[in-house]
């Protein structure tokens, strides 16, 4: 549609609320507001105004300043104040939204940039932050632990060509490289690196030795340890260990308790050299130590070392 002049603004007009509470005959600046929110009317020419009943000039019996309005005259009090600002006026906090009030949906992509967010952006604890259309990876702190959990169907994995993990004071706890080795720290020192070969150590390895219960028969939980011991109590007779994986390889330390004498016998998963299992030393509290590799299932080949001081 055509116009002559100024093209109107769209927009819809307002009943200002009324301020003649504060009229006194003195007082010739007041807040302009509408539902008790502070409303700018933009300037004089985009309100109107009625004092007593009679229309006010604008620019001349008042003017306009942000959403402050002031009289030449200061209105005597009992005057009767009416005002209208029209749709071009500016509202300062008019509308607002009510605390949480404000959907997803309200908020246009990308509208929320770094300039908004504070720095740091703290969240509280066990609140997370969540990545993924099913929620699958969570990153929070629950009072006592940081955690970075994946709660879906696949894996959480790390892509970098260089990762390094760091202790709290920056020591180095491990380091894995693309195409390269695996390298494992203590207090800040390599201990153990991958090659192309196989593994370097720095020190050596230690195992534990794991003692078994001492019965009529003795079942090895290959599981458990490589190294095993067991004192004794009576003639016994050890069976197929359980849990065995082919290539792992160990100790079973045999002592006598303080009778002797007692003897052992061996299922025939154990092969000795000879095809024969030892006699075992009959001395009270003596050991004998037999070393162990598993060949395949069930097939244990082991060589013995008697009276062990």
């Amino acid at each position: 549609m055509a116009y002559i002049g100024v093209e109107p603004n769209p927009g819809r007009n307002r009943e200002v609320d009324d301020i003649s509470s504060g009229f006194n005959g003195s007082t010739t600046a007041f807040t302009l507001q509408v539902s008790s929110e502070n409303i700018s009317p933009g300037d004089a020419n985009s309100i109107i105004v009625s004092l007593g009943g009679v229309i006010q000039n604008p620019n001349t019996d008042y003017t306009i300043a942000a959403s402050t309005i002031t009289f030449t005259t200061a209105p005597a009090s009992g005057l009767s104040f009416f005002a209208v600002v029209q749709g071009q006026g500016t509202d300062t906090q008019i509308n607002t939204p009510t605390d949480g009030s404000v959907s997803t949906a309200k908020l246009a992509d990308a509208a929320v940039t770094a300039a908004k967010l504070a720095s740091p952006l703290d969240l509280p604890d066990n609140q997370k932050i969540r990545f993924g259309t099913g929620n699958d990876l969570e990153i929070f702190h629950d009072s006592a632990n940081s955690i970075i959990q994946d709660t879906g169907t696949g894996g959480l994995r790390f892509r970098a060509s260089l990762t390094e993990f760091l202790g709290s004071n920056a020591e180095t706890k491990a380091i894995l490289t693309t195409d390269g080795g695996v390298d494992l720290y203590f207090n800040n020192t390599k201990v153990f690196e991958t090659e192309s070969g196989g593994v370097s150590l720095t020190g050596g390895a230690a195992a534990n030795i794991t003692a078994l219960s001492d019965g009529a028969t003795i079942t090895i939980d290959m599981a458990t340890a490589c190294h095993h011991s067991v004192t004794l109590g009576g003639n016994r007779t050890f069976a197929a260990p359980s849990n065995q994986v082919v290539g792992q390889a160990g100790s079973i330390f045999i002592t006598q308790d303080g009778t002797g004498s007692r003897t052992a016998s061996f299922n025939s998963a154990f092969k000795f050299v000879g095809g024969t299992a030892p006699t075992l030393t009959t001395g009270a509290g003596l050991t004998d130590r037999i070393d162990y590799i598993i060949k395949s299932s069930n097939v244990i080949h082991c060589a013995v070392s008697l009276d062990v001081k």
